[in-house]
This record gives structure tokens, C-alpha cells and sequence, in this order.
């Protein structure tokens, strides 16, 4: 598990696409809530997909299925408070006949 709670630990994430897409979010975040750091307003997580049970469905304020390149994540909001969320992302195969 990889937790982003600042812009420099995005390098961590091995994903390139994945990195990049949290980037663009985590920035645009920042803007938005006029912060220079994510400590106030959230974190990244990302999880290996043998951490599937650390991926809490019925906390989540949405599940939706995200498809960057040739890798699917099963992303995920998760509110802790009124100014605190967790963005999980879980990677997934997906099975073609």
C-alpha cells in the first residue's frame, strides 16, 4: 500500500498513468480548496491487488471502474469528515474470452 499525502510521495506510485491521473487530481484539488498540501483536504491510496479486503465497498461514498492505458483500477471515495476524504485505487484484471 502506498499512501499519497503530498505531491513529492506520487513518485512512489510505479504506475506512470495511475501517477500522473492522481497528480492531475491531487492538483486540481489543491486549487480548488486554495491549500498547498493535501494534509488538510485528503490523501491517495493505492493498494496492491492482493490488499482487495482494505478496499472498504460499503464505506464508499462511490465505486466506479477506471481504465487508464492497459490497467483497470477499482477506484473509490471514501469520506473520514466533512473536510477529509481518501481516494483508494485497486488494481484489477480483467478477464477477456
Amino acid at each position: 500500500m502506498i499512501k499519497v499525502t503530498n505531491l513529492q510521495e506520487m513518485n512512489y506510485i510505479e504506475n506512470i498513468a495511475l501517477q500522473m491521473h492522481i497528480q492531475k487530481k491531487a492538483e486540481a484539488m489543491m486549487q480548488e480548496y486554495q491549500v498547498e498540501n493535501l494534509d488538510d483536504i485528503g490523501c491517495f491510496i493505492v493498494l496492491e491487488s492482493e490488499e482487495f479486503t482494505d478496499f472498504p465497498i460499503s464505506e464508499m461514498e462511490f465505486v466506479e471502474m477506471l481504465s487508464l492505458k492497459e490497467n483497470v483500477f477499482l477506484h473509490g471515495v471514501r469520506i473520514i469528515d466533512d473536510s477529509y476524504g481518501e481516494d483508494i485505487y485497486l488494481p484489477v484484471e480483467v478477464v477477456t474470452c
